[in-house]
Order: C-alpha cells, then sequence, then structure tokens
C-alpha cells in the first residue's frame, strides 16, 4: 500500500468530517435563530467547500439519500455504501450534541406552524430527489466527468 493510495478509512474520515461540519451548520443556524437567505447560503456554502476539499478522497456523499442513489446507479459498492451510511448517521448524531454542548439548548425537528407532517415530508422527499438529480448529473455522470462546477451547483441546491 503506497502512501498515495486511498483507503476506506480515509473516505470515512471524510465523509464523517463533511457530514459533520453540514450538520453543525445547520444546527447552528437553526440554534442561532438565523433564517432565510443567510441561513441558505451560510450551508450551501459549507456544502460546497467540503465538496471540492474531501471529493477527492470520499466522493463527497455527506448524505445516507445520496450514497444509495450513487449505489443504485451502480457507481459504489453496496458494502462501501453501508459504511458511507453509518458514518453519515453517526457524524449527524455527533454535530447535533456539539451544537447542543456550545449553545447549551437542542431543537426540536418538526413541520412548521401551519404545516403538517405529510407537508414537510412532501417537501422533504422533493429536495432530497433534487440534491439526488442534481449529484448524479454533474458529479457521477460520464458525459460530465471531468466538470469543475459540481460542487457549486450542488451547494445551489440548498439555496
Amino acid at each position: 500500500m503506497g502512501s498515495g493510495e486511498i483507503t476506506i478509512y480515509n473516505k470515512l474520515i471524510s465523509e464523517f468530517i463533511g457530514t459533520f461540519m453540514l450538520v453543525f451548520t445547520v444546527s447552528c443556524n437553526v440554534l442561532s435563530g438565523t433564517s432565510g437567505a443567510f441561513a441558505a447560503l451560510s450551508i450551501a456554502s459549507v456544502l460546497m467547500v467540503m465538496i471540492y476539499a474531501l471529493g477527492g478522497v470520499s466522493g463527497a456523499h455527506f448524505n445516507p439519500s445520496v450514497s444509495v442513489s450513487v449505489a443504485l446507479a451502480q457507481q459504489a459498492k453496496w458494502t462501501t455504501t453501508g459504511y458511507y451510511v453509518a458514518t453519515q448517521l453517526f457524524a449527524g448524531v455527533v454535530a447535533g450534541f456539539s451544537a447542543h454542548l456550545m449553545f447549551g439548548r437542542a431543537f426540536n425537528l418538526a413541520p412548521g406552524a401551519g404545516y403538517t407532517w405529510v407537508d414537510a415530508a412532501l417537501a422533504e422527499i422533493l429536495y432530497t430527489f433534487m440534491l439526488c438529480f442534481v449529484v448524479l448529473n454533474v458529479a457521477v455522470a460520464q458525459a460530465t466527468a471531468g466538470n469543475q462546477f459540481f460542487g457549486l451547483a450542488i451547494g445551489f441546491v440548498i439555496v
């Protein structure tokens, strides 16, 4: 094994860092009361930076739905996908606890006033589909191989 070879451990550390930063940023925005365009821009910016910084190591999935969609597109092994999903879930929990420690309080994840769980689920499904669709088209598809806009395009899904 050469010193430049990327191991599964490197990939999992990359997925942990990227997922942690993304969830931590979301949590900080919610707990600090930041909303609107600035919150969306800060989350999208962190996602974009993490994608460019760590994409060459792990593919920068940072989300279980993205990992599963990449595996469904037969661009990742299912065993690797399982490790990614477990790491991403763990990173999300650690980020949530870290934000709780930093702010001294937590928040309940629930639909906003005037919305139901069905409304929230439909919005989540739509935006998750959009995220996976963009990832598959700008970061995975052979037709766009070698492009440099993938991080920006994926980040703008958040905006």
